[in-house]
């Protein structure tokens, strides 16, 4: 019994001698826990908090650039807010608010529909020349009733844009046409591929061709449902319903498994081929895919769509560009106008830029700042000059003129696909700051995704202060990401804030809880700033 007693003496000394020392170690996670919980209430402690989610270690290899800003002069915090990032999609920001300015939000784009010769009993001898003026939204995203038209690419079985163009050209008594139908998309000059774009992107939606000519997002979207019994070929279908794009099937059924569909397209192709297999209990595998052409594709469906009212047209389809129209210029004073729509205000298209982050759209701002009604100024060679180049410097003026400053920035796209822009936070904010007092201001704020309600953030910050309180622009590439906007803290001030994170490879949604955090923060501080 003696040997026992101590034995549990000496247990019991050990325990109460180790239990502070665990409790001492808790210690730390217990505060953070608690700070975490607790709001900051003065400047000193916000900044601290803000400091203590990018100091983590695991951030050790990472670049932050943080600038946030209260009013003209009040600095909040700043990390880096005057070194260079990659923007991602906050270049969004700085080509929306350059084509809002220069074109105000009730500015419309047009697409026409044009016959070379007289219609004649029925019969155009000549061709007709679907001409592009860079409309992004020939799409099914506006048609009536459709919830989704600040979302991405939707399929659809038809566009409604090209049938309704359709629709005027049968009621005008077109019935035959002896000539082509020409994809007219020299309103642009220069390549259809952004600048700086990776390879690896050109096949996904979200780096399709840029041409003024521009249907459904200038991409088709599949379906592969698996066949009855294993070892059959899935069935492959394509939307919009079109002959333009040719599908070679590889794939098989499989009895069992996970769904491992690989989809390939050349970039000077449109022949899709699928490969890998379905199990044929799964759910359909569906995936959206750019076209190469656009132009062409255009044309394509409203030959398509005339094929359906009974309008023949006798000639092949047939792609005009920029360099084409150099020995032959588009003049429309020689031609027919047989049927045209108009695009939604460019109050909409920004909405449908910066919520879903819609990188075509992004791109055909940038192109139509450079535009100058498809007349186009030749260079040293006798080629048109490049729209994105015009363009880019329209943008770079206006930034002038909203006091950013351009030395340090490279702004090489209108979407920041391309790695080689290069920002400053800073200058981000001084851009945000300058459309706060613009005579369009409420657009350009109303254009910004909500933080838990809409767009990109409709998934984050939700339930919490920021919620429908937090506007901004996202942005994601690998090892990329960034969030710029305005939020109100809980005292009535508007914060502008730019917040970019560089060169992290562990998971993207690490930066982006740090973001939503700092959000938050913002959000709740109720202190004087």
């Amino acid at each position: 019994m003696k040997n026992i007693r101590h034995l549990v003496s000496l247990a019991l000394i050990f325990c109460l001698a180790v239990v502070p020392a665990f409790a001492q170690a808790a210690a730390p996670a217990t505060a953070t826990a608690s700070t975490q919980a607790a709001k900051p209430k003065t400047l000193a402690e916000l900044q601290s908090r803000i400091a203590a989610l990018l100091d983590q270690p695991k951030f050790a290899a990472a670049r932050w650039g943080i600038f946030i800003k209260a009013g003209q002069s009040k600095i909040v915090f700043d990390r880096d807010g005057e070194k260079a990032f990659m923007p991602a999609s906050n270049m969004k920001l700085y080509s929306t608010a350059a084509a809002l300015d220069a074109f105000g939000p009730e500015f419309k784009i047009k697409t026409s529909v044009y016959a070379t010769k007289p219609l004649k009993a029925g019969a155009v001898r000549g061709d007709l020349i679907l001409y592009g003026r860079g409309d992004p939204n020939l799409s099914p995203r506006f048609d009536e009733g459709n919830p989704d038209k600040y979302e991405d690419h939707k399929p659809a079985a038809t566009i409604m844009a090209i049938e309704a163009l359709a629709d005027q050209i049968k009621a005008a008594g077109v019935k035959t046409v002896t000539g082509n139908l020409i994809g007219d998309d020299s309103f642009f000059a220069g390549d259809l591929i952004g600048p700086g774009w990776e390879w690896d992107d050109l096949q996904a939606y979200y780096g399709a061709e840029v041409s003024a000519l521009t249907v459904n997002d200038n991409c088709v979207s599949f379906s592969v449902t698996p066949g009855r019994r294993a070892g059959e070929k899935p069935v492959i279908t394509v939307q919009p319903q079109t002959a333009y794009v040719k599908i070679i099937n590889h794939a098989t059924t499989s009895e069992s498994g996970a769904t491992r569909i690989r989809v390939n397209r050349p970039l000077d192709s449109n022949t899709v081929e699928f490969y890998g297999s379905i199990p044929r209990t799964a759910a359909k595998y569906e995936t959206n895919v750019a076209v190469h052409d656009p132009a062409s594709f255009a044309a394509t469906l409203l030959k398509e769509a005339l094929a359906r009212r009974k309008i023949r047209v006798l000639g092949k389809v047939e792609r005009v560009d920029a360099v084409a129209r150099v020995a032959r210029p588009f003049d429309e004073s020689k031609l027919t106008e047989l049927a045209s729509v108009d695009s939604q205000p460019m109050s909409e298209l920004i909405k449908v830029v910066n919520k879903p982050s819609q990188n075509l759209h992004a791109e055909l701002m940038l192109r139509l700042l450079g535009a100058s009604d498809g007349q186009h100024e030749l260079d040293d060679y006798g080629r048109p000059k490049s729209t994105i180049a015009l363009g880019n410097e329209a943008r770079r003026q206006f930034l002038l003129k909203a006091g950013v400053e351009v030395a340090p920035l490279s702004l090489r796209d209108g979407s920041g696909l391309a790695r080689q822009d290069l920002v400053t936070p800073r200058a981000t904010a001084r851009l945000l700051e300058f459309m706060l007092t613009h005579n369009q201001a409420s657009v350009f704020r109303e254009s910004l995704t909500i933080a838990g309600v809409d767009g990109t953030l409709e998934r984050r910050m939700r339930d919490a202060a920021a919620a429908n309180n937090l506007r901004g622009k996202t942005g994601t590439l690998s090892y990329v990401n960034a969030l710029s906007g305005y939020v109100t803290t809980k005292h009535g001030y508007v914060v502008i804030f730019s917040l970019m994170g560089n060169n992290y490879t562990g998971p993207g949604r690490d930066v982006t809880g740090v973001f939503d955090q700092i959000g938050l923060l913002l959000a709740e501080y109720d202190g004087e700033l």
